[in-house]
């Protein structure tokens, strides 16, 4: 029988000890939360049953080629030029595809304390294996454009013309008294449909984003051998959907892995690892 791929785990891992986050740029910071922080928070994860959604958003920087610009005073469109854009997904919890041999290479990253939830978990609640790419590729700019060509629709600039066209065309009967109508309600109804249709595309767009992780040619030791999973919705688990769970016998003054055991009863199906001791295959 083969020997299972060494980038492939049967345990997908939440690390509650990462970097700390830079709400003004909105980024991961080098420093990493104090490693107590780490250790309560999985103790809430525990308590709550209940993996959510956090502050990260991931930023998607693009070139546009051509971008169209309404100005609302002027009431023109202006075509911009080789544009940047940059593109907000929607909020996302995380966990990495990492065999257990390998979390220590990850530690000075995401910190020694971390939870292990079974694959067949992950896959059934809906997680969903990241997209990698480096930022700036023409695959980012060719992902963005069918998107970009909708958001450039006015729907708005339009149905506020048509309501002037309709309120001209009203006076103009009224004033020589006509006997005839013009009813233009038929396209104010469709372009709230297609406003409304923007407003679903935007949705999903900003879901999809959620699955695309951007990195540079400095993060390939890092970022890109994550082989992280997302999803936009907090992950409710079961005590069953936790394999394992890792702590480091002493860090920071603190002695984790016995206070844990002191302060936390789980089923004897979970298993309590020793951060130093958790070297062997999964």
């Amino acid at each position: 029988m083969a020997s299972r791929p060494g980038t492939v785990s049967k345990i997908l891992w939440h690390f509650t000890g990462g970097p700390l986050w830079d709400d003004a740029t909105n980024k991961q910071l080098k420093e990493l939360k104090p490693a107590i922080n780490g250790y309560e928070a999985l103790k809430a994860i525990l308590k709550s049953q209940e993996l959510r959604v956090g502050r990260y958003h991931e930023l998607v920087k693009v070139i546009v080629p051509e971008k169209r610009q309404f100005d609302f005073e002027t009431k023109k469109i202006h075509i911009l030029k080789n544009h940047p854009v940059t593109v907000k997904s929607k909020p996302v919890c995380c966990v990495a595809d990492i065999p257990l041999q390998h979390i220590d290479y990850h530690s000075n990253r995401y910190g020694k304390i971390a939870i292990g939830f079974h694959r067949d978990s992950i896959v059934k609640f809906g997680f969903n294996p990241v997209m990698y790419t480096l930022e700036d590729t023409a695959l980012l700019n060719s992902i963005y454009q069918g998107y970009s060509a909708v958001d450039d629709v006015n729907p708005y600039s339009a149905k506020s013309d048509t309501e002037s066209v309709q309120d001209e065309i009203d006076k103009i009967i009224n004033d020589n008294d006509l006997d005839d109508s013009v009813d233009t309600s038929s396209v104010i109804s469709e372009l709230d449909w297609i406003e409304s249709a923007q407003e679903k595309i935007d949705e999903s767009f900003q879901n999809f984003l959620a699955y695309i992780k951007t990195f540079d040619t400095t993060e390939f030791d890092s970022i890109y051998c994550e082989r992280e999973w997302r999803s936009t919705k907090n992950y409710s688990f079961a005590i069953d959907d936790i394999a394992i769970i890792v702590l480091p016998r002493e860090q920071e003054g603190e002695r984790f892995y016995e206070r844990f055991l002191e302060e936390v009863i789980l089923p004897k199906t979970v298993t309590i690892a020793c951060w130093e001791d958790s070297r062997a295959p999964v």
